[in-house]
């Protein structure tokens, strides 16, 4: 069955363009089995056609066609939170493309960062449960020198560096493993049918006439073990 957690907000001041754009950010966690979203939500090849068409398939390390096997590395994980992340604009802001643009990377930094730090609270914890028994964390799928003990997802392909300058385009390594992570729909996952079957939040598509009145992004961090 699938738990939800608490629900949390918090208001934030950008600057669009040549004024501030006020909004809030609430954060929405829910924690689920691995194996039941896999099940529920991936293996659509819609989402994956949408990657193909994108100009960043094949060019960029956040995305695909990869050189693993998506399936084997979810399936490491035992739980996955997903964390559902609703933005409002206050009143009186429009969410033009250049506005929806600075918010989004502004919300997409607080969470690639809260997400790689709760990946090493669980790896510090994991190795700490190693130390004290073996056997206990080889029992419990806590890393014991094999796979990470949690993994994140960010909400969209990768923000650091600019598209044209990726270094898959020229063959070499990325020049951030430590902090890169693929997205939930570049593995295959159907996002808008998550957000809206899991948190009831419909996903909303601007158009130039017609701005939406929130955004959503969708994050997550899986793990190896239950809590």
């Amino acid at each position: 069955m699938s738990q939800k957690d608490a629900t949390q907000g918090n208001t934030t001041l950008v600057n669009a363009v040549d004024q501030p754009a006020a909004y809030t950010a609430q954060d929405r966690w829910l924690k689920m089995p691995m194996a039941e979203y896999i099940a529920d939500y991936r293996g659509s090849t819609r989402v994956r056609g949408y990657c193909r068409e994108c100009s960043r398939y094949g060019n960029c390390w956040a995305c695909p066609p990869y050189d693993f096997d998506e399936t084997a590395l979810l399936e490491q994980y035992t739980t996955i939170s997903l964390l559902a992340t609703m933005i409002t604009p206050s009143e009186g802001v429009a969410l033009t493309p250049e506005t929806a643009d600075l918010i989004i990377r502004r919300e997409r930094q607080r969470l690639d960062r809260m997400l790689l730090g709760m990946e090493q609270d669980i790896e510090a914890q994991a190795e700490r449960t190693t130390l004290r028994n073996p056997q206990t964390a080889m029992s419990s799928g806590a890393n014991a020198g094999g796979a990470p003990a949690s993994r994140a997802f960010f909400a969209g392909t990768c923000l650091l560096c600019p598209p044209e300058h990726c270094t898959r385009r020229d063959s070499l390594p990325c020049r951030h493993p430590e902090s890169i992570r693929p997205s939930l729909e570049a593995l295959g996952f159907d996002v808008a049918r998550t957000i809206s079957g899991l948190f009831g939040i419909e996903l909303q598509w601007g158009r130039p006439d017609a701005p939406p009145a929130y955004l959503t992004l969708l994050s997550a961090l899986a793990c190896s073990r239950q809590d």
